[in-house]
């Protein structure tokens, strides 16, 4: 009966630790997901948009400057127009 209960015992025990183990664990991954929960604020997390620069829907910061294409073409446009104009008024 002796080799019974120490097989018991045993078992018992390897029992007893896994399920605390178990427990501590399973508290350990509750606790966070809790914290990554209570940080996912987006108020808090975000940057202001006045702060970040303008986006593509791929999420590629658009970068504006002075002067873009399309001014660049009408400003060039315009002076072979006025250079036409007064080609063709010096005839």
């Amino acid at each position: 009966m002796s080799l019974l209960d120490s097989v018991g015992e045993t078992l018992g025990g390897i029992w007893d630790t896994a399920s605390d183990g178990g427990e501590a664990w399973l508290n350990s991954w509750f606790d966070n997901e809790a914290e990554k929960v209570a940080s996912a604020a987006p108020e808090e997390n975000r940057t202001p948009q006045h702060k970040e620069p303008a986006q593509q829907p791929t999420g590629q910061p658009i970068y504006t400057s002075g002067v873009s294409n399309t001014a660049l073409m009408l400003m060039g446009g315009g002076v072979a127009a006025l250079a036409l104009v007064l080609l063709l008024r010096g005839k």
